[in-house]
């Protein structure tokens, strides 16, 4: 399986800003770290691999989501890790909540209270995952370069979010 994680940021692949794109050499990296490394010329944006230095073409205005595979192995497990560590969390807030006094709290202090070591993580909650942002297009994954075919399933609007 691979990394879930950007090779050129480092930072965790997610559904919405860093989506993980793969590049005809089959290399995957996040949407924003993509943009940066395209450069412009004469119509079209070409994106050099930073690990084998082949260069990707996208076509005169295509945008990168509309150009590129959406690497739905990476897809698929950013669900799951996300309703794992979600899971943990509330696993480690029903413990916490036994050995603290959680009566003695107004009741909007004891919701807001996070652990200590959940801090530097940014989490999405339960219901913003499950909502369907009607105001976002869906995204192409299927690509319309003709440089190289691949098989690759179009996601679902459930599976997007």
């Amino acid at each position: 399986m691979e990394d879930q994680e950007c090779g050129v940021c480092y930072l965790h692949y997610s559904r919405i800003d860093r989506v993980p794109r793969t590049l005809h050499c089959n290399h995957t990296f996040c949407t924003p770290c993509l943009e940066a490394m395209g450069q412009h010329s004469s119509g079209l944006r070409t994106i050099r691999c930073p690990f084998c230095r082949q260069v990707t073409c996208v076509g005169q205005g295509l945008s990168l989501q509309e150009a590129l595979f959406v690497n739905s192995q990476l897809w698929d497990n950013i669900c799951e890790e996300q309703e794992e560590e979600e899971d943990e969390r509330e696993q480690e807030k029903e413990k916490e909540g036994k050995n603290t006094n959680m009566q003695a709290l107004p009741s909007s202090q004891a919701e807001c209270q996070v652990p200590k070591h959940c801090g530097s993580k940014f989490r999405l909650p339960a219901f913003l995952k499950r909502m369907n942002l009607s105001s976002h297009p869906e995204e192409r994954i299927v690509p319309t370069c003709n440089i190289q075919m691949m098989s690759w399933r179009r996601l679902s609007s459930e599976e997007i979010i």
